[in-house]
Formats: C-alpha cells, structure tokens, sequence
C-alpha cells in the first residue's frame, strides 16, 4: 500500500543496519564472524560518554567459560525467568552493559552511568547488525549472578545483557526458541508507533510530518547494496556551517530513532524537532538559563513518556537507558548524512520541556543540535560559563 511517502534510495549503510535491526532469540552455536569481536569492541570503545567521564560502559563477553554461564545467570531469580528461551539457545558472545553505582556522574536522582553504558552498548548492537550479526537487550535478569560471571567491581552494576550471534534458521533450535523468535520479530520488534505520534515539529503536539521517510518493511537481512563501513569514532562537530539542514536528513534521523529498541517495546521516546538558529538559540538559553555560542542550524530535545514500568531497580529507570538508545541511533545516522552533532544530557529538564509545551508526565532528557561541520580551521566559538555540556 502507498502511503505517500518517497523512498530514500539507495539507504546509506549504517542507517539500513538501524532500520534492519531486530531482536532476536535465535541463535546459531558458531562463533562470531572472523573479525566482528574487535570491530564490536572498538564501537564500545569509541562510543561518546557524559561530559568526558565515562561511569557507565559496556563489556564484549566471547570467552566460552564466561559466555556459557551468562544465560543460567541471566534466568536465575524471578524476574530472570522471562527469558527461559535462552539456555535453550545459546549465543557465543554477549554485550553487557554495566557502570558504577558508587562512584558515577549524578544528578539529584538522574545516575548517568545508565546513559553511556545504553550509548556504549547500542554502538556495539548496530556494529553488529551491520555486519549480520543478531542480538537482543534484555532488562530483566538476576543482577548478582551476572555480575558474579562477568567480574565486575564492586560498587558496578549491570543494567542490561545483550545476547550476541548468528541469527537462527527458522528450522533450527527447539519450538519454543523458533516460535519465540518468529513472534518477537513480527508482533516486538517489527512494529512501530507512527512517526506523527512520536515527533513533532517546533511544539510538542504538533506532528512532524516527514516525506522522504526510509521505508521500515525491508526485512532482516543485511544489505548487499554497499560494504559496511563501521559504526564510527562519533565525535561532536567543534562548529557548524551555517547551511540549513535538509528536511529528508531529519526525516532519516528520526526514522532511526523511530526503529531504535526499548523497555518491552513500549516506544517512550518523543523528539521535538526545532529548526532554524534562532529558534535552536531560545531553546538552548531555556535549557542553560545563560547565553548560547554557535546555536546550530537544527537541534532535537528528546523526552521520556510515562511508562507503566518505570525500572527495573530505582537507580536504573528506563528512560534513562531508552531515550539514549534513539540518541545513538541519531548520531550514527549522522555519519551517514554528513552531519555533525553536539548534545547534552545535563540541563535543566523542566524548563526545556516547558519551552516545547511538553506535558508535566514527560521527562527531558537530550538536547542534540545538529548541523553541517564548519570548515577545517575554523576555530569554534567560546563556551560561556553556564552553557550545555555534550557527551564527548
């Protein structure tokens, strides 16, 4: 069915691999492509944190021995036991994101260590989805044993477990994974709430109307149209050009948010799109209450909607681990575009939602600016004091 929207062809191949990605419960015994641990290691590595100070961060566990024990770790407990399909299919490898609870950045009751371990963790997910490879977060499980069977320090705490590996054959593994991994890919993680619904343009309400929106249906398979070229080191832009930015870059950029993973697929994220410098300025000055340097040409707040499960320990809401999920996403499609980007997660929350009209029960939580890098050399202007940090 045409449901007026133009295909944007041909899909750059970091944002295919976001629209492809599904979640998987799946998987094949064989170890991961040669090659795929170290790019997935070097996506977590090079993935931007919080103001410079990374407490939050994600683990590649492909050793066998600890790999092995991770899925009867996951399931031990009550809140484990809604993944029994795990040990019946094992991946080779795991994601664990995980930060320090003790000594991370805070603000008042926001533990940021949430945000760039969910940033760190979704680099390694679309790496891997670029490359073929499935996986699947998991928020609910037995918090101890998996700290126990990966090591962590104490004080750190895991946040979610990633399931890494080849997708299973729809003939393979028992009925239950089969029938499991058929429905999480159709009823799950293969729908979406509509684009209107989930962004909107200058006021929160307004819907964002898109026309060059990339199609969703295209399946799982990774796509043969280009070579992958890697997630990328996503580095914030040190100044922006003063060319506007096209409306079909925003649309791919909220598309990728769009298809980005979230708590039981409940879709919290809501992106106010604001255009124009002058525009982006008030907001900026609403979120710093100080003075703006180099307002971008186009910027995003990013909000939570409620949620009827608000986390899964009181340090870990899931707003704080979802909405940075569609931020990555973002980002990466920049790389794509040719766009370059700063953002922030530490402003002042209330009165950034207030100046988008956002509802009282929605929480503020980024503020990306977007634009086209500024030519080499050109020196990038000073920061007052007061103003946005970024994730760097």
């Amino acid at each position: 069915m045409d449901d007026g929207r133009t295909e944007v062809a041909p899909l750059s191949p970091r944002i295919a691999a976001m629209l492809r990605r599904r979640s998987y419960r799946n998987y094949r015994p064989e170890p991961l492509p040669a090659g795929a641990a170290d790019a997935l290691r070097s996506a977590i590595d090079r993935a931007p944190s919080l103001d410079g100070a990374r407490s939050g961060y994600a683990l590649l566990i492909d050793d066998p021995d600890r790999a092995g024990r991770l899925p009867r770790a996951v399931c031990s407990g009550l809140v484990g036991k809604i993944n029994v399909w795990l040990p019946r299919t094992p991946p080779p490898a795991f994601i664990v994101a995980a930060g320090d609870s003790a000594g991370g950045v805070r603000d008042g009751e926001r533990h940021y260590y949430n945000a760039d371990a969910a940033v760190a963790a979704q680099a390694a997910a679309i790496e891997a989805a670029g490359r073929g490879v499935g996986t699947c977060w998991l928020g609910g499980f037995h918090e101890r044993s998996v700290a126990e069977v990966v090591g962590l320090p104490v004080g750190h705490r895991p946040l979610a477990v990633i399931p890494i590996g080849l997708p299973g054959s729809a003939s393979g593994g028992s009925f239950l994974t089969r029938g499991w991994d058929a429905a999480a890919q159709r009823i799950v993680s293969g729908r979406r709430r509509p684009l209107g619904d989930m962004a909107f343009l200058a006021r929160f309400g307004v819907p964002y109307r898109a026309e060059r929106v990339p199609r969703e249906d295209r399946g799982v398979e990774r796509s043969a149209e280009a070579p992958w070229p890697g997630v990328g080191p996503l580095r914030p832009a040190a100044a922006f050009s003063d060319a506007p930015v096209p409306a079909e870059a925003l649309d791919a950029i909220l598309e990728c948010a769009r298809w980005a993973p979230s708590a039981e697929n409940s879709q919290i994220a809501r992106h106010v799109v604001v255009e124009g410098p002058e525009a982006v300025a008030r907001l900026l000055r609403a979120a710093s209450g100080g003075a703006v340097a180099d307002p971008a040409p186009a910027a995003i707040l990013s909000l939570a909607a409620p949620f009827i499960i608000k986390a899964r320990t009181r340090e870990q809401p899931f707003f704080l681990i979802d909405v940075p999920i569609a931020v990555t996403n973002m980002l990466i499609a920049c790389e794509d575009l040719g766009l370059g980007w700063r953002t922030t997660l530490r402003f002042d929350h209330a009165a950034a939602a207030a100046h988008v009209g956002a509802p009282d029960d929605h929480k503020a939580v980024a503020i990306v600016a977007f634009g086209f890098p500024a030519p080499p050399g050109t020196d990038p202007a000073p920061a007052p004091r007061g103003t946005l940090g970024q994730i760097r």
